[in-house]
Formats: structure tokens, sequence, C-alpha cells
């Protein structure tokens, strides 16, 4: 194989693992074929057809011990917002266990393995009727309990963030941009 076909199944893997939704494997001889077409194929034009919408929120960007922290606002059963941390290295969202006392969201029994910097260990899981971000409502139902400390209502992660096509984090003007087809 070549070094130019490694690097572009390189790259077609990292995209899908960075997107956090991949669950497809890559085949070598479509990916292969792909990036051929791609070398020799013209530009693609943008299709009319495509309609993408819109949301913007506010978000709260807070520097603490050289560490940078990004808070969006997020509905629970219809109350909030509530701050979430918008993280993108964690695969599952969960809520913090003081929104599950204060909301009283209730225990299903089950329990989730997590694995942070600090270790790994097993969580509780509570349900969610419904949880929003920007009026869109969130895909999972049951969410990991954890105990972060530091005054948040939970984690918006990878395990949702990847159901838009584009999350864009503008630090400028402080503000979370999601767009979706």
């Amino acid at each position: 194989m070549s070094r130019k076909v490694i690097i572009g199944l390189l790259v077609a893997v990292s995209m899908q693992v960075a997107a956090g939704c991949a669950d497809a494997r890559v085949d070598p001889v479509r990916t292969r074929r792909s990036l051929g077409s791609l070398v020799s194929a013209p530009a693609p034009t943008a299709t009319p057809t495509a309609r993408v919408s819109q949301i913007t929120l506010p978000m709260r960007v807070v520097r603490v011990s050289g560490g940078t922290l990004v808070y969006v606002p997020v509905w629970v059963n219809g109350h909030g917002p509530y701050e979430f941390v918008l993280d993108t290295g964690s695969s599952n969202s969960s809520v913090d266990r003081s929104l599950v006392r204060t909301l009283g969201l209730r225990r299903t029994g089950q329990v989730h393995p997590v694995q942070g910097v600090t270790g790994s260990g097993v969580v509780p899981i509570v349900k969610v009727r419904r949880w929003t971000l920007g009026g869109v409502a969130m895909h999972g139902t049951s969410l990991s309990v954890v105990d972060l400390g530091i005054g948040v209502g939970g984690l918006l992660g990878s395990d949702e963030l990847c159901r838009f096509e584009n999350v864009t984090l503008d630090f400028r003007h402080n503000r979370l941009v999601l767009q979706r087809r």
C-alpha cells in the first residue's frame, strides 16, 4: 500500500473518531477508491436542495486553574435552564447528583461504567422525560449520575453533540452555533 493511501486511511479513521458517532468500520477498498476519485475528480459544487437550520445559543467560558470550561444552557423535564459543561471528550452525557436531587429524578436500578483521568468506577442511571439544548430535544433519556462538585447541572457529551451536522464554539462572541439538516 502506498504512503498516500495509508495517510488517507488514517485521515478517514480519525474523521470518524472525531465525529464521535461513527459506528461504521472503515472499508480500505472503498476508502482507497473514494480517495482516488477525490484526487482526479473536479471539486463538488453545493446543491441548493440541502437545507441547514442553525441554532445559536449563549455560552459562558470560564478559565480556571489553567483549564477552560464552556457552559451551555440545558432544560431538563421542562425546568431550567441549567448550565451543563460542554465536554467533547465525554462519550456519555451525564447529570450532576445535585440536579438529580433538585428535580427528583428517579434511578433506574442500572449502573454505567465510567472512566476518567482520575480513575474508573460505576455510576447510577436516571431517566429523564425530555431534555433540550436550544429547543432541540436530545436523544438520550437515560443519563449517568456523576458528582462533579462544581455547581453545574451536568455534562453535555459527544453522544449528543455528534447528532448535529456542525458544532461551532465562537469564543469571540461567547456563543455556541449548532447546525443540522
